[in-house]
C-alpha cells in the first residue's frame, strides 16, 4: 500500500517542482517517514492506536472492519436520495465530514510535531518541503481510512450506475479526501501566519471542541427538526449556495461523465472546478503558505500553552492576583490545609490543560443535545413536540441528565500526558490521601457542575416556570451524591497523576453501571413526587445530610485506595 500511494504522489512531483518544493528531498523525507511507521506500529499516531498497559493494541483487523461497516451505512444515501446529483452531493458531504473530524481529532498532533525538526533542520530542508511533507505524510493515513469508508459506495454506486462509474468514483473518494486535507490544512496555515502559537493552540483546541458538538448535534437532531423527504428533490442547480460547496463540485463529475445527457454548462463548469481545485490548493499551500512553517512550528512548540503568565504582586501593589477569589473559595469550602491543596490544584489544572478540556468540554454539550433528542421523538410537528416538552416535566430528566457531565469529568480527571510531576503526592508526609480527593471533588463540582445546575435552572425556571426551583435544587444534591459514588468507586487515581495511555475501565463497567441504574430508580421516584411541592423542599434537607456525611468519609481514604504510579 505504501508503495501504491508514493507512486501516486510521485505523479504531483512535476507540479510540486514549479512551486519550489526540492521533490527528491520530499520523496526520501516520505519515503522514510512511512519505513519509520511500519517499524513502530503500536506507536503509529498515537490518537489511532493507543498502547494500552498490557503492551496490547486494538485489532486492525477489526477496525477496518468497523470503517467499512459504518461506510456502507454511509452509501444508503446513493440509494434514499433519486437523483445522483444530490445524492453524491450528501454522500461526499458527510464523507468530507468525516475526514475532517479524522484530520483534526488524530492528526493534528502530527502535522504540529516538531521532533523530525532536530534531524532536518540542520540539513539544508526549506520551509515548503517540509510542509507540504506533512501534508502528504498525513494524507497517506488518511487514504487508506477514505478507501475503507468508500468500500461501500463503490459497490453501491457499481450496482446503480455500472460498473463504468466505479473508477471514477474512486477519483471522486480521491479528490475528496484531499480537498478535506487541504481545506484543514490550509486552515491551519493560514491561523499560524495570523496569530501568535499560543492563540493558535486556543484555537485548535477551541475547534475541536465546537467541531465534535456540532457533528454529535447534526447526527442526533437533524433528523428530528428536518424533514428529509422534501430534500429528495432539490435542484441543486437553482441554488446559488450550492455552487459553493465542494461536494457538489465532486458530484458533478458523475452527472457529466456518466448522465451527459442531463449535463449543462453549469454542472460542466462545477465538474471542472472539482478537478482544478485540489491543484490550486497544493500550489496555494507550498507556494504561499509554507515558507516560514519551520519557524512558526518552532516557536509553537517552545510555547507550552497549558500555562499562563502569573501574576506579578510587588509589595506596593494594589492590584490583587487573578486567583484570589479561588482562593477564597477554597479556604470556604476546604479548611484543612491538604484539601484545601487538592481544591487548588484541581481547579488551577482544569482550568488550563487543553488535553482535559477537549475531552471533557464536549460533554457539556452533549447534555441539552441529547435532551432534545429524547424530547423531540414522536409524532406530530416541531412546535406541537415542543409544547409537549414545556407542558410536562421533563425538565427533571434534564437535570439528572447532567451528572453525564459529572461523570465524564471524574472519568478524567487523574489522568494526564504530563503526569511526571505528580510525584510531589508521594513525597509529602500525607497520611490521608482521601483529602487531596475530597478537594479534588468539591474543586470539580464547584468550577463545572453547579455553575452548570445553575444554568439549567435558570433555562428550566424561564421555560417551566419558579415551580422547578425545588425540583432543581434535589435533582443537582442528588447528582452530588451521584458523583461521590463514582469517585469513590472509580476514580483510584489523585488528580492528573496518571499516564493516559495506561486509562482502563473494563473492570469498572457493571459497578458504574449500577450506580447509574440506582441514580436513575431515585430520579424516576423523584418524576413520581414532584407533584408534591412541600415533599421536594422536606427532601432537600436529608439529601443534603447525605451528601456531607458522604464526603466526610470519603476524605478519609488512605494509601490503599489509591493505585499508585511509578515515576
Amino acid at each position: 500500500m505504501n508503495n501504491l500511494l508514493l507512486r501516486m504522489v510521485s505523479a504531483l512531483m512535476p507540479l510540486l517542482e514549479r512551486t519550489g518544493v526540492d521533490t527528491y528531498q520530499l520523496y526520501q523525507i516520505l519515503r522514510i517517514k512511512l519505513m519509520m511507521d511500519d517499524r513502530r506500529p503500536n506507536a503509529m499516531f498515537a490518537g489511532r492506536r493507543k498502547a494500552t498497559a498490557t503492551g496490547k493494541t486494538s485489532n486492525p483487523w477489526l477496525v477496518s472492519l468497523g470503517t467499512v461497516v459504518m461506510g456502507v451505512l454511509t452509501g444508503l444515501v446513493l440509494i434514499v436520495f433519486k437523483g445522483p446529483l444530490i445524492a453524491q452531493t450528501v454522500y461526499f458531504s458527510m464523507f468530507m465530514v468525516l475526514m475532517s473530524m479524522t484530520l483534526i481529532a488524530d492528526f493534528t498532533s502530527v502535522l504540529l510535531d516538531v521532533r523530525d525538526q532536530y534531524i532536518l533542520l540542520p540539513r539544508p530542508v526549506d520551509d515548503r518541503t517540509l510542509a507540504v511533507s506533512r501534508i502528504l505524510h498525513i494524507s497517506v493515513y488518511v487514504f487508506r481510512l477514505a478507501l475503507l469508508q468508500g468500500l461501500g459506495g463503490l459497490v453501491i454506486i457499481g450496482f446503480m450506475d455500472g460498473l463504468a462509474a466505479v473508477p471514477l468514483f474512486l477519483i471522486q473518494l480521491i479528490l475528496i479526501t484531499f480537498l478535506s486535507i487541504l481545506l484543514v490544512n490550509v486552515v491551519y496555515l493560514i491561523m499560524m501566519h495570523t496569530v501568535s502559537p499560543e492563540k493558535f493552540k486556543d484555537i485548535i483546541s477551541y475547534f475541536q471542541i465546537v467541531f465534535s458538538v456540532v457533528i454529535f448535534g447534526c447526527y442526533y437532531l437533524l433528523p428530528r427538526v428536518i424533514d428529509f423527504t422534501s430534500l429528495v428533490q432539490i435542484d441543486l442547480t437553482q441554488k446559488v449556495w450550492a455552487y459553493f460547496l465542494p461536494p457538489v463540485w465532486i458530484a458533478s463529475l458523475n452527472e457529466v461523465l456518466i448522465h451527459p445527457s442531463r449535463a449543462t454548462l453549469l454542472t460542466s463548469l462545477l465538474a471542472i472546478i472539482g478537478i482544478t481545485a485540489p491543484i490550486v490548493g497544493l500550489w496555494l499551500v507550498a507556494k504561499v503558505l509554507a515558507p516560514g512553517f519551520n519557524k512558526r512550528l518552532a516557536i509553537a512548540a517552545t510555547s507550552d500553552g497549558n500555562t499562563s503568565a502569573p501574576t506579578v504582586v510587588t509589595p506596593n501593589s494594589t492590584t490583587k492576583p487573578n486567583s484570589s477569589l479561588v482562593n477564597q473559595l477554597a479556604k470556604w469550602l476546604a479548611s484543612d490545609p491538604v484539601e484545601n491543596a487538592g481544591f487548588n490544584i484541581t481547579w488551577k489544572l482544569a482550568a488550563r490543560i487543553r488535553e482535559f478540556k477537549i475531552k471533557v468540554y464536549p460533554a457539556l454539550a452533549y447534555v441539552p443535545i441529547y435532551f432534545l433528542y429524547f424530547g423531540l421523538n414522536g409524532k406530530g410537528s416541531i412546535d406541537e413536540r415542543f409544547d409537549k416538552i414545556q407542558s410536562g416535566s421533563s425538565y427533571i430528566f434534564l437535570v439528572y441528565l447532567s451528572t453525564f457531565v459529572l461523570s465524564s469529568i471524574l472519568q478524567h480527571i487523574s489522568y494526564s500526558e504530563k503526569f511526571k510531576p505528580a510525584w510531589v503526592y508521594y513525597a509529602l508526609p500525607i497520611s490521608q490521601p482521601g483529602k487531596i480527593l475530597s478537594g479534588m471533588y468539591k474543586a470539580v463540582v464547584t468550577l463545572y457542575y453547579l455553575p452548570y445546575c445553575f444554568i439549567i435552572g435558570v433555562v428550566g425556571v424561564v421555560i417551566w416556570g419558579p415551580k422547578v426551583i425545588n425540583d432543581i435544587i434535589l435533582a443537582s444534591v442528588i447528582g452530588m451524591i451521584y458523583g461521590l459514588l463514582m469517585a469513590l468507586f472509580m476514580v483510584k487515581g489523585l488528580p492528573f497523576s496518571k499516564p493516559v495511555l495506561l486509562k482502563q475501565s473494563g473492570g469498572r463497567v457493571v459497578t458504574s453501571l449500577l450506580i447509574t441504574g440506582l441514580i436513575g430508580a431515585v430520579g424516576f421516584g423523584h418524576y413520581l413526587l414532584s407533584r408534591w411541592e412541600t415533599v421536594i423542599w422536606i427532601l432537600i434537607i436529608p439529601a443534603v445530610a447525605v451528601y456531607w456525611i458522604m464526603i466526610y468519609y470519603y476524605k478519609r481514604q488512605g494509601w490503599d485506595s489509591i493505585e499508585l504510579e511509578e515515576f
